[in-house]
């Protein structure tokens, strides 16, 4: 295993700076090991690097980012996702930074077999070792959604320890049982979020990410029963007890509550004193330079689909297709109109405000701008993101906006959705969960006794309970665009959702996509809606093998132990 016989010596030893808590990595081979671990100070200098791993926009200099979930079947970018559409998907030859890699694993094994030289302040010590066993299960994670079995490697190791270096691989409900482990061990040792450093992850932290496990888990395990990706014998029902307790001790706890604002919630430059944001990263121009942060520009190549827009329910509390006051959804001007208040939180529409020049000018959109590539554009441009007020030497771009990781709208989620699987949620279940998301946005309350059927419910290629149908709903609408999306249809088994189709934009003959899109330039389906894929045809997602990634060839080489993915 080409990967596990480097040595990897652990990085990270930079000082905090004033612009930005996440450190660029840098190795410890010119450092003792007796010498640098013997103070909280240098575990702290050890652990900052792994910030760096965690979601953020990329430094793009003048241009744009990609949003967070654009590659599924709610959004889109230039290109469909090679994976959802089953196009250049194949098996890797090699592993590499991304491909089939414990480096982030090995060296948080690496701390963890140095913190005991430490000493001092015993709340610091503890502190920075729950958060490399929060790191090392983050990891594991990662690995798990993309791998499935992995081998576990609890201990730091060298190329001669043949026991792991020739690991198989281990079933994955077992390294899942491996990361809810540190995750308790990381529990137990980290303060509170009101008791660490700013944008340091902390013992709340460690809980939604618990939750997060297991809720995947658990679904993964009962969605894929009886298939080659599901684990014999097994449910998932244990992992989503374990996911409706860790995020209720999250929720009991009071440390957090509900921003009150969904709109402005996101374009923030800052989470501090936010009484929902759990994590995040920050970013500044002046002190880091115009190439190391984000520098965004409207629009920045990301759309989202035709489903996802009619995913919002009405302001009644009733579903589009059943509810009089739905104004349809062939109109801009009408869109958003008495829709849940986060669809206009969402997407951009006539009127919305674009900019706020230095000069207090403000300007307002008017319709979709396709710009140079109608690629992948489907015209419902995003609002959420968007900051409007632009810096006066960048012009038509924004910048410093924070990157939100975690926050606690999730663990309500969360929540509901593993007790609705379980089959034991009650209407006080969900009046202190999703009942919450929606008093937000002053939309009705669900009312477990009184949903009501919609003929237009997502076909999952399987039947839901109603709630299951409202819950998944939920958390579409507000988790959208925050990076949940690809991972949610992967543990759903949810392939039939998009699998022989290919995602839809806005209308065309509305007068105002029209006014920036000649109709030669793009492919309409029979109804009038844009076809932002039409060249690559309907997706054809191989659901016998695509649920994982596939090995890399010269590891199955190197290691006759470790075996393929089913169907690769």
């Amino acid at each position: 295993m080409k990967n596990i016989l480097k040595l990897f010596f652990l990085s990270g030893i930079l000082a905090l700076t004033s612009c930005d808590d996440f450190l660029d990595k840098t190795p410890l081979d010119e450092v003792s090991e007796d010498a640098f671990y013997s103070t909280p100070s240098d575990l702290q200098a050890a652990v900052n690097g792994w910030y760096n791993d965690l979601p953020g926009w990329s430094a793009t200099s003048i241009g744009y980012n990609i949003l967070p979930d654009m590659y599924s079947d709610v959004g889109t970018a230039e290109e469909p996702s090679n994976r959802l559409s089953g196009l250049s998907y194949t098996v890797p030859t090699s592993a590499t930074a991304s491909v089939w890699s414990f480096d982030e694993v090995r060296e948080t094994n690496w701390l963890l077999d140095h913190v005991d030289q430490a000493s001092g302040d015993q709340t610091l010590i503890d502190q920075y070792t729950g958060e490399t066993y929060f790191f090392r299960a983050y990891f594991y994670f990662e690995l798990l959604k993309r791998y499935g079995d992995v081998p576990i490697f609890p201990v730091y190791f060298d190329n001669l320890d043949d026991e792991y270096v020739y690991a198989a691989r281990d079933p994955r409900n077992e390294v899942a049982d491996f990361i809810i482990s540190d995750l308790d061990t990381a529990i137990s040792l980290m303060q509170s979020f009101t008791e660490v450093a700013t944008s340091r992850v902390s013992k709340e932290a460690a809980q939604l990410l618990k939750a997060r496990v297991a809720l995947y888990e658990g679904t993964w395990e009962h969605y894929h029963s009886g298939t080659d990706f599901g684990v014999s014998g097994l449910d998932g029902s244990t992992f989503l007890q374990t996911a409706a307790d860790a995020a209720e001790d999250l929720m009991d706890s009071g440390v957090f509550s509900l921003y009150s604002d969904y709109k402005t919630l996101f374009n923030q430059t800052g989470y501090a004193g936010n009484s929902e944001v759990m994590l995040w990263r920050d970013y500044n121009s002046i002190d880091l330079g115009i190439n190391n942060v984000l520098q965004q520009t409207w629009p920045n190549r990301s759309g989202f689909t035709k489903f996802a827009i009619d995913s919002y329910l009405c302001i009644d509390g009733n579903p589009t297709a059943v509810s009089s006051l739905y104004q349809g959804n062939e109109n801009f001007a009408t869109l958003e109109m008495n829709r849940d208040p986060r669809l206009a939180a969402t997407i951009m529409a006539p009127g919305d405000l674009i900019e706020i020049k230095d000069d207090g000018t403000e300007e307002y959109w008017e319709y979709p701008d396709f710009g140079s590539t109608n690629s992948g554009l489907t015209g419902y441009e995003s609002e959420k993101y968007r900051n409007v007020v632009y810096d006066e030497n960048y012009d038509d771009y924004t910048e410093d906006t924070s990157r939100i990781i975690m926050r606690y709208a999730e663990a309500l989620l969360i929540f509901a959705e593993a007790k609705a699987e379980l089959g034991t949620i009650t209407q006080g279940d969900l009046d202190k969960s999703i009942n919450l998301l929606r008093a937000r946005v002053d939309m009705p309350d669900l009312n477990l006794a009184g949903i009501v059927t919609d003929p237009n419910w997502p076909n999952y290629g399987y039947t839901l309970t109603d709630i299951l149908y409202e819950v998944r709903r939920e958390r579409s609408v507000e988790l959208m665009a925050e990076g949940f999306r690809a991972d949610d249809l992967y543990r759903w088994r949810a392939h039939a959702l998009f699998d022989g189709d290919q995602p839809r934009g806005a209308y065309y003959y509305d007068g105002i996509v029209s006014t920036t899109l000649d109709e030669s330039d793009v492919t309409l389906d029979s109804d009038g809606f844009i076809l932002p894929f039409a060249s690559t045809g309907n997706y054809n997602f191989d659901e016998s093998k695509a649920y994982l990634n596939p090995l890399p060839t010269d590891e199955l080489q190197l290691n006759p132990n470790l075996t393929q993915n089913p169907g690769w």
